[in-house]
């Protein structure tokens, strides 16, 4: 089933936009190093994938679990790889600058990233938000957009390529593990709560006549929003997870070089006396 062509869309915009975004980083940056090509490759890969493959397709109406899994994809996946894909050291230089460090401070700000991000995925699941972002096409790009935007800034005080906007390494544990409760949460609410979180998917249109198929493997809009709902909650918080331990490698990185120099302090003390 999975390699039906109905469930592939060949013809989707997003190569054109996964092409604008190459030629605009080579436009810009002039040069990729072979880290940095991998991860933006990635990052383009994955954006191709949330809309070509058959996550994209069910997601436009058919299910909600797929849905869920090309927007958690939008807002943490893609702009993580897009950040980390960005040069420090022309970054630094640019925004050294008073106007772009002025904008590159105000971005910083944890509460900004924090409220984007983890708001962003609230708002977009509001019940009537999300069935008209779902029927409508325009908002639907307007909500994806919204997403990968959202993304880029909740990620930004964490991977930003300048490191003065940075979150000091402890605090970036405490801003990863307080999105983590607010995904949770709405992770806990979708899966239990006996309302249908997006209507659109409670009914759907069978434009391609696979819906028979769905549901007879079990894939049911009760089963189908349960689902949606986990994916919520343990994919987004076991990401964080892996991203607060890279944070305590950086935190000990940086503690470790003082540690360093005090203990040689104290044997070239006890060595004078």
């Amino acid at each position: 089933m999975i390699w039906d062509d109905t469930l592939w869309n060949w013809s989707s915009p997003v190569w054109l936009i996964a092409i604008a975004i190459l030629g605009g980083y080579l436009a810009v940056f002039r040069s990729l190093n072979i880290q940095r090509a991998c991860i933006l490759a990635l990052g383009l890969i994955t954006l191709i994938f949330a809309f070509v493959s058959p996550v994209g397709v069910l997601a436009d109406g058919y299910l909600f679990s797929a849905h869920m899994i090309q927007h958690l994809l939008l807002l943490l996946a893609i702009p993580m790889c897009l950040l980390l894909s960005l040069p420090k050291e022309k970054l630094t230089d640019w925004f050294s600058r008073p106007i772009p460090q002025r904008y590159g401070t105000m971005i910083s700000a944890p509460i900004l990233g924090w409220i984007c991000g983890v708001g962003a995925m609230w708002f977009w699941h509001v019940p009537t938000f999300c069935t008209a972002a779902t029927m409508n096409p325009a908002l639907g790009v307007l909500r994806d957009l919204s997403f990968v935007l959202a993304g880029l800034l909740f990620w930004w005080p964490i991977y930003s390529p300048v490191e003065e906007f940075r979150l000091q390494p402890l605090n970036g544990i405490a801003y990863l593990f307080s999105a983590c409760l607010g995904c949770t949460l709405l992770g806990i609410y979708i899966t239990f709560t006996t309302i249908s979180v997006c209507p659109a998917f409670a009914n759907p249109v069978d434009r391609i006549g696979i819906l028979n198929l769905l549901y007879n493997a079990g894939l049911t809009p009760n089963v189908d929003q349960h689902l949606g709902g986990l994916l919520m909650w343990v994919p987004p918080c076991s990401l964080y997870v892996c991203v607060n331990i890279d944070l305590l490698r950086r935190w000990y990185s940086l503690t470790q070089p003082a540690l360093d120099s005090n203990q040689v302090g104290t044997h070239i003390n006890a060595l004078a006396k």
